[in-house]
C-alpha cells in the first residue's frame, strides 16, 4: 500500500456519490443502457478499491498507525489536526505512515 493509493479514499468515496447520482440521472432521463452500464462498472471498481484501502487501514496492527490512517484517509484531517489530536510535534504523524509503509511493502 502507498500514501497515494490511501490518499484515494476520500476522493473514491466522493465519486461513487457522484456516479450514482448519474446512474439516477440516467434511469429517470433518457436512458441509455450503455451509459448506465459504463457507469456501473466505473462505480463498481471505484467501490472495490474503497474496500481494499479502507481493510488494509482496518488490518493495520499498530494502533497509533491505525488511528492515524483513520483520521487522514477517512476522516480527511490535515497531518497538523492529527499532529494536534494526538499530542504530537507536526511531523511526526506522516513521518510514521511513511515507516510503517517502508517496512510493511
Amino acid at each position: 500500500m502507498t500514501k497515494e493509493k490511501l490518499g484515494q479514499l476520500i476522493d473514491l468515496r466522493q465519486e461513487i456519490k457522484e456516479v450514482q447520482k448519474r446512474i439516477d440521472c440516467e434511469r429517470t432521463g433518457n436512458p441509455s443502457r450503455n451509459n448506465i452500464e459504463l457507469l456501473s462498472e466505473r462505480m463498481k471498481m471505484a467501490a472495490e478499491l474503497e474496500n481494499e484501502i479502507t481493510e488494509y487501514i482496518n488490518t493495520v496492527s499498530d494502533s497509533r498507525v491505525r488511528r492515524i490512517m483513520q483520521y487522514k484517509y477517512v476522516d480527511g484531517y490535515t497531518w497538523q489536526k492529527i499532529a494536534n489530536i494526538m499530542h504530537y510535534d507536526k511531523s511526526y504523524p506522516e513521518k510514521a505512515i511513511t515507516r510503517y509503509l517502508n517496512k510493511h511493502s
